[in-house]
């Protein structure tokens, strides 16, 4: 039933009821409380029972309890979280911050899975808009998703976001690993040595020199 509908059945209700029951009222004033009533429910109906709003709060819900709760709790809940995140994925609607949230927080907790696959609808539903730091992100998330293994998209994702954003330090991080990998060491001194001001702790930045200096005595051998 469309809103319109709705709101006219209300009103015509509301109408009869109050002039049925209180006939001293005037016909105005009988019009404008039936208006302001059905306005009124009508609002309230949108609020919380359209458009799937209640199945919404209940997806929610279980969306903090697993973002929350302890592993027992997570593999419990992984099939509907699974659910909630592929209708995320796939709505026409879809928003890039509803997704960037929600690819973050399944980061955090360690969901690789998950968050790759919310990077990789914000990528291919908002790819020109996205900047370097988005996108490293989701070469990482790839990266540690697949084993920690280096193979496509992460190569290309590497590279677009070093293209967007030179100085990223998580571009640089993760490119360097992957020139080592290819026993590229002086390519990965580099990278590494470039990336050290942009780390954002000193504990970083300490851990980074101690794997250039490694990198540097395995060079000399």
């Amino acid at each position: 039933m469309s809103y319109f509908y709705l709101f006219i059945l209300l009103f015509i209700t509301v109408y009869i009821a109050l002039t049925n029951k209180h006939s001293y009222f005037k016909f105005n004033k009988n019009l404008v409380i039936a208006a302001l009533i059905a306005t009124s429910s009508l609002m309230l109906y949108k609020t919380f029972l359209s458009d799937g709003s209640l199945k919404l709060a209940n997806q929610k819900q279980s969306l903090q309890i697993f973002l929350d709760g302890d592993q027992s709790i997570k593999d419990k809940k992984r099939d509907e979280i699974n659910g909630l995140v592929q209708f995320l994925i796939n709505k026409d609607d879809a928003e890039a911050g509803e997704l960037y949230i929600l690819a973050r927080q399944m980061k955090n907790i360690n969901e690789y899975i998950f968050s790759e696959q919310l990077y990789k609808a914000i990528y291919e539903k908002f790819g020109n808009e996205l900047d370097g730091d988005i996108i490293s992100e989701y070469a990482q998330v790839s990266f540690i998703s697949n084993g920690r293994k280096f193979k496509d998209p992460v190569y290309s994702l590497l590279k677009e976001a070093l293209s967007k954003n030179p100085n990223n330090p998580s571009a640089l991080t993760l490119q360097g690993l992957a020139e080592l990998e290819k026993n590229n060491q002086i390519l990965t001194i580099e990278l590494w040595t470039k990336a050290l001001p942009f780390l954002s702790s000193e504990k970083e930045k300490s851990d980074l020199k101690v794997l250039i200096d490694a990198v540097k005595k395995r060079k000399n051998q």
